[in-house]
């Protein structure tokens, strides 16, 4: 999968405030405090800031209320991934996903099916999928529960350490494994998106997102970072594509 690949750190009661109360009442947005990384404080007012990424979120949220898809993957899961990132830090590797892990087992031990999820009103008539629909699309919801039992299983279970080991090749598995015990220490789930964080190709150049970017974990960045250089190094050496 050639695609950035984010994990949403959230809970069902998250979700209700941040997108579902919005998409049906704008105004209350007003009452939602969003969250600035202390890094922004560097160029930015707080005041600046707060009211540059309430406008994106609110605009964001418009753009959802105009939509009609058939596809809950690609309406309402991608829109909460994009609102998540307004409120709270998120993660992002390029190239692996969970939804590419093939076992079925896996999934149906470790990802919870939406209808278990999402108020019956935003998904009854809907298309549903436990993974990634593509690009602009979430996929795999991990409840907070089994966001523990996954951590539990990767250091005492070695197929799952191996299947986890095996899609996120290298360093990426340091970056779930940031997510997932993000997450559990907060007892959140963990929602996967495509295309909320949009890479650039160029190394070092700071990514496009549809959410606030400064939300996205450091340490994301610099295995992507890393990642790019060493693809540049193989190129500039004749190895590489």
């Amino acid at each position: 999968m050639d695609v950035s690949v984010s994990y949403h750190p959230i809970t069902k009661e998250q979700m209700q405030e941040w997108y579902f109360d919005i998409f049906e009442d704008m105004g209350a947005a007003s009452e939602l405090k969003l969250r600035i990384p202390k890094e922004q404080l560097k160029k930015h007012t707080l005041e600046e800031l707060e009211t540059y990424y309430k406008d994106k979120y609110i605009t964001i949220m418009k753009r959802s209320r105009d939509l009609d898809y058939d596809n809950f993957n690609k309406w309402h899961a991608y829109f909460i991934a994009i609102a998540q990132g307004f409120f709270e830090k998120f993660y992002f590797v390029h190239g692996s996903a969970i939804s590419s892990i093939i076992d079925p087992e896996f999934h149906n031990t470790y990802v919870t099916a939406w209808e278990e999820v999402i108020p019956s009103d935003y998904i009854e008539g809907l298309s549903t999928s436990k993974k990634l629909d593509g690009a602009f699309s979430a996929g795999a919801y991990i409840s907070p529960g089994q966001v523990k039992k996954l951590l539990k299983d990767y250091e005492n279970d070695s197929e799952i350490k191996d299947l986890l080991n095996g899609q996120f090749v290298g360093s990426k598995i340091e970056v779930l494994l940031a997510a997932l015990n993000y997450a559990s220490k907060n007892n959140q789930g963990l929602l996967e998106a495509t295309k909320v964080i949009d890479q650039s190709t160029e190394l070092f150049e700071e990514p496009s997102c549809f959410s606030n970017v400064f939300n996205c974990d450091v340490l994301s960045a610099a295995v992507y970072t890393s990642d790019l250089a060493k693809k540049f190094d193989e190129i500039y050496k004749g190895t590489g594509d």
